[in-house]
C-alpha cells in the first residue's frame, strides 16, 4: 500500500474513533455537574490523536505536505459553546419555600445581555453559600432564533423542624439554645445545613468546656434529623474538671510567685472554682513569653501540659519555659530614617535623656515600648501632631544585647485652628471647652487631645454607651491649604440623660429602713428658667451648664434626712467651685433623739486634674430630746439646743481610673475643722484623713477585674472633753464591719445609777485600716468580696484595745438602683474587747422604684 493509501485509512480510522468512542457531540445543553467528566473524555480523545499522529509522523518524513482543511478543536471545557450569545430569558426551576427575590438578588447574570460562562458559575457559587439549597444547577438552552435560556435548577434543603438538647444536667437548655441561635442561627424554621450543624455542635462543646467540661461529648441523632428534620444534639457532659496545681518547669530565674499573677488560669482554692480551660491555658503561654521578654528574655519560648486524673475531676497544668540569655541594652540609635536628614526638634542627646532605658540596663521590651511612646509624647506636645516613630530593635551577633533604633519622622508643627463643637444641643460651649485642653492659636498639643477625651467621658454627662451614640471624640482636621500652619479640632459629643427622678427605699443596718425621693440632675443651669411648660416637662429646662442639683426627701424608722444642694464646679469659669447645702436631719437613737438643722458652704479651687482643696463654712442647730435617765450623762450635758459653728480646709488627691467603681489609682484627703471659729456653744479642733489604693490583681476574659482595695482612716480631736456626743469620732457598722453601728470605743456613764453603762458615747482617736478583694462573679453584675477590717477608738492616741474582724460578702451593680452596688456583708470579730458590740451581718439596700 503506497503512502497515500496509508494516510487515507489511518484518517478514516481517526474519524470512526472519535465518533465512536468519543461520542463527542457540539452540546446543545450543557450541565454544570458535567463538565469535569466532559473534560475527562475530551483529554482522552485529544490523547488518542496524538497517538495515531504519531504513528503517521515517520511516513511523511521526506513528502510534501498534503493540502488539507484544519478540523475545528473541540472547546475548553471550562467554557460554554454559546459563550457570548444573546440571553433570551432566566429561569428558576425548583422554587417552594424560598423567596424568588433573594434568589435573584443573589445571580449576577441578566436578560438581554451575552452569555458569560464564567458569570453564571459564580452565581451558583453564591447560591450554594446561602444554605438554603441541597443542590443548585445551571443549564443552557439554546432557542429557535439562536439566543439562550438560562435555568438555574435549584433543589431546596429540608426544614428545620425543632431544636433539641438532651443530657445536660450542668446547662440550661434556654442558655444552650441561646447561645447557638445567637452564633450559629440554627432554629426551627430555617434550612437544614450541614456545616451549620456542624458549627453549632462546635458551639455547645466549647460552651462546655469554657466552664471545665474537659471530657465533654456532643453528638448530632443523624437518623432523626434525616427522618424528621429535628435536631437533636445529644450531650455526655462528663464530670467538672477543677484546676487544682499549677507547675512552673525551667523557671530559674523568675519565680512562681511572679509568674502565677500573669496568666489567667487560676487554681482552685476554698471557695473560688478554677474551671480548666484550654483555650486559657493557651492564652497564657503567650503571657509568659510576652512577660519574659518584657523582662529582658528575648529568646523565651513555652509550652504547657495538661494532666487529668482519672476521674477526671482534677487537673495539673505545667508549663514549661526556656528561659534564654538575659539581654541588656548595648546603644540607643536615634535617626531622622534618612542618612542624610538631621533632627530639627530635638537632638539624640535630649531623646535619649526621655528614655527610661539606659545603656547597661536589662531591654525590656515593655520599656522600649514605653521609650517610644514618650518620646511621641514629647514631639506631640510641641505640636507636631504627624510624628511617626518607629522602634527597632537590632540584636547583636555574639553577645545577649541590644540596639535600639529610634527612626524619628518628625513632620511639621501646627497650631490651633478653630475648636468646633457638635452634638451638644443642650449643654453649653463653656462646659465643654474648659475640659478641652488645646485653645485656638496655641500650638497643637496632640498630649492634650488624649486627656481632653478622658476628661469629657468622666463628666457623666454625655453617652458613653456604643449602641446609643458615640462616646466623646476629639479628632485633629486635615491641614486647610488657605490657613497654613493651622490644624482644626473637631470634638464630638452625644447628649445623654443627666437628670433622675427615683422613688425607692433604702435598708440599712446602721439607719433601719428608709423611704426616699430623689431629684438629681447633673448638668443643671440655675438661670435657665422654662419658656413654656412643654421645656419643664421635657426637661430641658434648667439644663446645660454643668451644675449640679440635688434634692432629698426620705423619711425613715431610724434616721429622716430632707436636704437640697447646688454645685457650680466652675465659678465665674475660674477654677474654682461652689457647693451650698441646706439639711435637716432626725435620728432617733436607743435613749434620745437628734434633731440637727442647718447648712454648709464651700469654696473649693482646683490644681490641675487631680487635686482639689476647699474651704468650707458650716452652721447648725442641734436638739437632743426625749432623753431616758438610762442615758449617758454625756446625753444630758448637751441637752436642748446649741448652736454649732466651724472654718474647715480640706486637700484631696484622686487618681482613680472610675469614680463610682474604680479599679486602679488612690484617693488621698486630708481636712481640719475648727468649731467655734464663728462663734457657738463649742469650741475643738478635728483633724481627719485617709488614704485609699486600688490595685487590679487579675482580669479575666471579659476584662474584668479583680481588685485590692488598701484603705487607712484617721481622726483626731485634741482638746480632751471640748466635743460633744453628736461631735465625737465613731466606729461600726459599715465603717468598721464585725461591729454594731457606734459599737466600738469607750463607754458612757448612766445618768440614773452613776455607773458604767452600755452605751458608747465615741472618742477623741480613731485609726481605721482595712484590705478588701472584690472579684467579679457574673458578668459587671455580682461580685464577691473578702476582707480585712482593723481598728481602734479611744480618748487617747495609740494603738490600744485593738480589733481585728474578717469576712465575706457580695456586691450586685444594678444600674437601675444607681451607682452605689447592693451590699451583703458577713463579718466574725477574732479580736474584740469587753462590752463590744458585735455584728455578724451588715448590709446597704437603696432600691428605687
Amino acid at each position: 500500500m503506497d503512502h497515500d493509501a496509508r494516510v487515507d485509512v489511518l484518517v478514516r480510522v481517526v474519524r470512526l474513533w472519535l465518533r465512536h468512542a468519543c461520542r463527542y457531540r457540539p452540546p446543545t445543553v450543557l450541565h454544570h455537574h458535567h463538565r469535569r467528566r466532559t473534560a475527562s473524555l475530551l483529554r482522552a480523545c485529544a490523547s488518542g490523536v496524538i497517538l495515531l499522529l504519531a504513528g503517521v509522523a515517520p511516513m511523511a518524513v521526506a513528502q510534501p505536505a498534503p493540502a488539507v482543511t484544519p478540523t475545528p478543536a473541540p472547546p475548553d471545557p471550562m467554557d460554554n459553546p454559546y459563550e457570548g450569545r444573546f440571553v433570551q430569558r432566566i429561569r428558576l426551576v425548583g422554587l417552594e419555600r424560598v423567596s424568588e427575590r433573594l434568589v435573584r438578588n443573589n445571580i449576577r447574570a441578566s436578560e438581554g445581555r451575552p452569555l458569560e460562562w464564567a458569570v453564571v458559575r459564580e452565581d451558583l457559587r453564591r447560591l450554594e453559600r446561602l444554605g438554603e439549597f441541597r443542590e443548585v444547577r445551571a443549564d443552557i438552552f439554546v432557542l429557535e432564533d439562536g439566543s439562550v435560556e438560562v435555568r438555574y435548577f435549584l433543589a431546596e434543603a429540608p426544614i428545620v423542624q425543632d431544636v433539641v438538647v438532651v443530657g445536660n444536667r450542668e446547662l440550661s437548655d434556654q442558655l444552650i439554645g441561646a447561645t447557638v441561635r445567637d452564633r450559629t442561627a440554627i432554629l426551627p424554621g430555617v434550612a437544614i445545613d450541614e456545616f451549620r450543624i456542624r458549627a453549632a455542635q462546635r458551639v455547645i462543646e466549647d460552651l462546655y468546656r469554657r466552664r471545665g467540661f474537659y471530657r465533654v461529648e456532643v453528638a448530632i441523632d443523624e437518623a432523626e434529623l434525616a427522618d424528621n428534620g429535628i435536631v437533636i444534639f445529644r450531650i455526655r457532659e462528663g464530670p467538672r474538671t477543677q484546676v487544682t496545681a499549677l507547675r512552673f518547669r525551667g523557671n530559674d530565674n523568675i519565680p512562681d510567685s511572679r509568674l502565677r499573677p500573669e496568666i489567667n488560669t487560676k487554681r482552685r482554692v476554698l471557695l473560688f472554682d478554677a474551671p480548666l480551660d484550654e483555650q486559657i491555658i493557651d492564652q497564657d503561654v503567650g503571657q509568659i513569653i510576652n512577660f519574659y521578654r518584657d523582662n529582658g528574655y528575648l529568646d523565651v519560648r513555652a509550652a504547657r501540659e495538661i494532666r487529668i486524673s482519672p476521674d477526671g475531676r482534677e487537673a495539673i497544668v505545667t508549663f514549661f519555659i526556656e528561659e534564654g540569655p538575659l539581654y541588656t541594652l548595648r546603644n540607643v540609635i536615634v535617626d531622622a530614617g534618612r542618612a542624610d536628614e538631621p533632627l530639627r526638634v530635638y537632638t539624640p542627646e535630649q531623646i535619649r535623656g526621655l528614655l527610661p532605658l539606659k545603656p547597661g540596663d536589662i531591654f525590656k521590651q515593655v520599656e522600649a515600648r514605653r521609650a517610644a511612646e514618650a518620646v511621641r509624647d514629647a514631639y506631640l506636645k510641641m505640636g507636631y501632631v504627624d510624628v511617626v516613630i518607629t522602634r527597632d530593635e537590632l540584636r547583636a551577633i555574639d553577645t545577649p544585647e541590644v540596639d535600639l533604633r529610634l527612626s524619628i519622622r518628625e513632620g511639621e508643627r501646627f497650631r490651633t485652628g478653630l475648636v468646633t463643637i457638635v452634638g451638644n444641643e443642650l449643654t453649653k460651649d463653656k462646659v465643654i471647652r474648659r475640659h478641652v485642653e488645646v485653645k485656638p492659636d496655641e500650638w497643637l498639643d496632640g498630649a492634650g487631645i488624649s486627656e481632653s477625651e478622658r476628661r469629657l467621658r468622666g463628666l457623666g454627662l454625655f453617652e458613653l454607651n456604643p449602641r446609643r451614640g458615640n462616646p466623646p471624640r476629639i479628632t485633629i482636621q486635615p491641614e486647610n491649604p488657605a490657613n497654613p500652619g493651622y490644624r482644626d479640632v473637631l470634638v464630638e459629643i452625644n447628649e445623654t440623660n443627666t437628670g433622675s427622678l427615683s422613688f425607692g427605699a433604702a435598708v440599712s443596718s446602721d439607719a433601719g429602713v428608709v423611704g426616699s425621693i430623689n431629684l438629681r440632675q447633673r448638668n443643671f443651669d440655675l438661670f435657665d428658667t422654662p419658656d413654656s411648660i412643654e421645656e419643664l416637662i421635657t426637661g430641658r429646662a434648667f439644663r446645660g451648664a454643668g451644675q449640679n442639683f440635688g434634692l432629698t426627701i426620705a423619711p425613715g424608722t431610724q434616721v429622716s434626712t430632707y436636704a437640697v444642694t447646688l454645685s457650680e464646679p466652675y465659678l465665674f469659669e475660674s477654677p474654682y467651685g461652689m457647693t451650698g447645702a441646706f439639711q435637716y436631719t432626725q435620728r432617733i437613737f436607743r435613749f434620745y433623739d437628734e434633731d440637727r438643722i442647718g447648712g454648709r458652704l464651700r469654696l473649693a479651687r482646683r490644681f490641675g486634674t487631680r487635686w482639689v482643696g476647699g474651704l468650707s463654712l458650716r452652721a447648725e442647730s442641734i436638739d437632743l430630746s426625749d432623753i431616758n435617765d438610762r442615758a449617758p450623762v454625756d446625753v444630758f450635758e448637751v441637752e436642748d439646743q446649741n448652736t454649732l459653728t466651724s472654718i474647715g480646709f480640706d486637700l484631696a488627691r484622686t487618681t482613680v481610673d472610675n469614680r463610682f467603681r474604680p479599679t486602679r489609682g488612690t484617693r488621698t484627703e486630708l481636712g481640719i475643722e475648727q468649731v467655734g471659729a464663728l462663734g457657738g456653744d463649742f469650741t475643738f479642733t478635728k483633724l481627719t484623713g485617709g488614704y485609699q489604693i486600688f490595685i487590679p490583681i487579675d482580669e479575666d476574659d471579659f476584662g474584668r477585674r479583680t481588685v485590692l482595695n488598701l484603705q487607712t482612716r484617721v481622726g483626731y480631736i485634741p482638746q480632751s472633753g471640748e466635743a460633744p456626743i453628736y461631735e465625737r469620732l465613731y466606729l461600726g457598722g459599715r465603717s468598721f464591719r464585725g461591729f454594731a453601728f457606734r459599737g466600738i470605743g469607750p463607754r458612757g456613764v448612766r445618768n440614773d445609777t452613776g455607773e458604767l453603762g452600755r452605751d458608747h458615747v465615741g472618742g477623741e482617736w480613731s485609726f481605721f485600716l482595712g484590705a478588701e478583694v472584690q472579684r467579679p462573679l457574673w458578668q459587671d453584675i455580682l461580685a464577691v468580696v473578702a476582707f480585712v477590717d482593723s481598728g481602734t477608738l479611744t480618748n487617747d492616741v495609740g494603738f490600744d484595745d485593738y480589733r481585728v474582724s474578717v469576712g465575706t460578702g457580695i456586691r450586685m451593680y444594678l444600674p437601675q438602683f444607681g451607682q452605689a452596688p447592693l451590699a451583703f456583708d458577713f463579718a466574725f470579730p477574732i479580736v474584740e474587747q469587753d462590752r463590744d458590740k458585735t455584728q455578724f451581718f451588715s448590709f446597704s439596700v437603696d432600691i428605687p422604684f
